[in-house]
């Protein structure tokens, strides 16, 4: 099956990035399709040695799917059904949001990357709540991206989608910066974490892009969560490019051509954390060779979008399937086992 995507694959990009991305959404609206496929094709692996504890919550496998594909929860019956250890839906806005001007998506094939300028569409709160309440229990491990542009708008929306999932992953976010104005994330993160003290369920704290690239800034935000007891953090490795296909002329960019930062950040995250808190790995994986290297670099998990877009449905299943030769190859009888083998 993995072999008919990469036939199908040259076809479905013969479409814009945007309107290939609409057609997958349109395909993964319907569960029972990929629930069929998932049977016949053996894409969930189930395997005691990919086994692993993300912010206190159990994991199937360490390779999860990231925040941005399904932005309004409405494709999770699908996405359960393709092998990965956990799902992050949103980011999940308070209000409906229509995002930034098309084109929002350009591809780099020839590094398995992509530029987006998505500018947060959403359908808002409401909308998301409502299609999570449908999934109980959930197949796989759920979390759900919230983001706001206030601690207020943060912390009501961390309590709205608190109890249809496993975990939260809160992003911080700014409007508006003009030049040379800086982003205050540790004021955010502190607000947020006072509205929130009493969670029931793991939070875990997305670090900005510019924030990791500041070690300072990065040791206080790391020391913030710890204190406060967040239950897991997680450091990408995407950057700012400008791209004159995008509607907006620049945006982000994700995929193979962000890994060697993302392993960065995430060596430096691990070394300020201490083992004190869990981290989630996120960058440019596309094979178990990339989870490896994160894992061993202080990651408990990864998860990944654009390799999704490029390699198809048996992403996970490929991935999981390296990371048991790699633990075969060093005689490993558990995934956590490779961060101490750096």
């Amino acid at each position: 099956m993995a072999d008919f995507y990469a036939a199908l694959r040259p076809l479905l990009f013969q479409l814009s990035p945007d309107r290939g991305h609409a057609l997958a959404h349109a395909a993964l609206r319907f569960g029972l399709p990929w629930r069929m496929l998932a049977a016949a094709s053996g894409l969930a692996i189930a395997d005691a040695r990919l086994r692993t504890r993300f912010a206190g919550v159990e994991l199937p496998n360490p390779v999860g799917l990231a925040a941005g594909f399904d932005k309004n929860c409405e494709l999770i019956a699908s996405l359960s059904c393709l092998g990965f250890g956990f799902i992050t839906v949103g980011s999940i806005m308070p209000q409906p949001r229509p995002g930034n001007p098309y084109p929002r998506l350009v591809r780099y094939p020839q590094t398995e990357s992509l530029a987006d300028s998505m500018g947060v569409p959403s359908r808002g709160r409401d909308y998301c709540v409502e299609h999570l309440s449908r999934f109980h229990p959930h197949p796989v491990p759920l979390f759900a991206n919230v983001g706001g542009f206030s601690a207020d708008e943060i912390a009501t929306s961390f309590a709205a989608v608190e109890p249809h999932v496993d975990g939260v992953e809160i992003s911080l976010m700014c409007p508006n910066l003009k030049p040379g104005e800086a982003f205050d994330e540790i004021a955010l993160l502190r607000d947020v974490l006072a509205r929130i003290e009493g969670r029931r369920k793991p939070a875990i704290v997305r670090v900005p892009n510019d924030t990791v690239r500041s070690s300072d800034r990065l040791a206080e935000l790391v020391e913030r969560c710890v204190e406060a007891g967040v239950e897991g953090l997680k450091v990408a490795g995407g950057r700012a490019v400008a791209e004159p296909g995008l509607g907006t002329g620049q945006g982000t960019l994700h995929g193979r051509a962000t890994f060697e930062t993302a392993l960065s950040n995430m060596e430096n995250t691990a070394r300020i954390a201490r083992g004190r808190i869990a981290i989630k790995g996120n960058g440019g994986v596309s094979s178990g060779a990339d989870a490896v290297a994160l894992l061993r670099a202080g990651a408990t998990c990864v998860d990944l979008y654009s390799a999704f877009i490029y390699q198809g449905w048996a992403i996970a299943r490929r991935i999981n399937r390296e990371l048991l030769e790699s633990l075969e190859r060093a005689a490993m009888t558990s995934v956590s086992g490779l961060a101490s083998t750096k």
